[in-house]
């Protein structure tokens, strides 16, 4: 009878000595080398599902890059994703750079589009000084480039995530920008790429600007505008009033249209400049006060 019970309960005790190491990156535990408590990965988890920007900041401190990195790699999505929204927020996440890499083949879209946007966040507050004072290899930086410019030029990606790719290449203080080649973005069928691409463009652009001047969607088209004002670029296609009367240009992209419009001494542009103070948008309307203000505009 005694044998009978034994078994069982010895079945039970094996099965509790193995639960803990099951869940081992589920427990906190203290940290041999620091001394520091380190929090389970589950506390993470939980910090980005409640979108707590400062609790996950604190989580994602006391973890370390060492433990986030073993985060990204994590089966679990939900964990994965948790560690790259934490990771701009920690100050040495910039390390962890080429880590997140592999998660551009994520095969499911939401993973793909957090490890754009973390690398995105971690691109726009790290200029080249930033990168070269963490000592990030020029190769992380060209490979993560190369990987943005892909996200952004395959077309079977969501728009959002591919936005964000684009994005990402225009706030990264330069470190991205010789290898960017927005011009063949100019030919995808989704007219956010199409604009976002034109961003891009420099004071070399011109002939790439006259393309997108005359694209058949305002937005594009008053992007282009807006470029080839800030360069001081001649405008051989629609002049630059009708890129800034075009039906849905972006208001940012109006205004920076403004200054050329302005000085110009062609009545139609004083006419296309009264227009947009009477019916443009809230933006345009102070941008034009302030001209006048400045006695830019007569």
């Amino acid at each position: 009878m005694q044998a009978s019970l034994l078994i069982p309960a010895l079945a039970c005790s094996a099965l509790f000595a193995l639960v803990p190491h099951a869940h081992a990156g589920e427990r906190g535990n203290v940290n041999r080398r620091t001394g520091l408590f380190e929090p389970p990965l589950s506390d993470l988890r939980r910090a980005a599902a409640r979108e707590d920007r400062a609790e996950l900041a604190r989580t994602a401190a006391r973890l370390g890059p060492a433990r986030l990195a073993k985060a990204l790699a994590d089966p679990d999505a939900r964990t994965a994703q948790a560690a790259l929204d934490a990771l701009p927020l920690l100050p040495a996440g910039i390390l962890l750079l080429g880590e997140v890499l592999p998660l551009f083949s994520a095969p499911d879209d939401d993973t793909r589009e957090h490890a754009v946007r973390s690398i995105a966040a971690l691109l726009a507050s790290s200029d080249p000084a930033r990168l070269e004072e963490w000592e990030i290899a020029d190769e992380t930086t060209r490979a993560t480039c190369r990987a943005l410019a892909a996200v952004a030029g395959t077309e079977g990606l969501p728009v959002t995530t591919r936005l964000l790719a684009l994005q990402s290449l225009i706030g990264s203080h330069s470190a991205c920008a010789p290898g960017a080649k927005p011009t063949t973005l100019l030919s995808s069928p989704e007219p956010e790429i199409r604009r976002a691409a034109v961003l891009l463009f420099d004071a070399k652009a011109g002939s790439a600007l006259r393309v997108a001047a005359n694209d058949s969607d305002g937005r594009v088209a008053a992007a282009a505008g807006a470029r080839q004002c800030r360069f001081r670029l001649p405008t051989e296609g629609p002049p630059l009033r009708q890129l800034a009367l075009a039906e849905g240009a972006a208001a940012e992209d109006v205004v920076e249209m403004l200054p050329c419009l302005a000085v110009s001494t062609d009545p139609a542009d004083a006419r296309a400049l009264q227009n947009l103070r009477a019916l443009g948008s809230p933006a345009v309307r102070d941008a034009i006060k302030r001209l006048r203000e400045n006695g830019v505009t007569p």
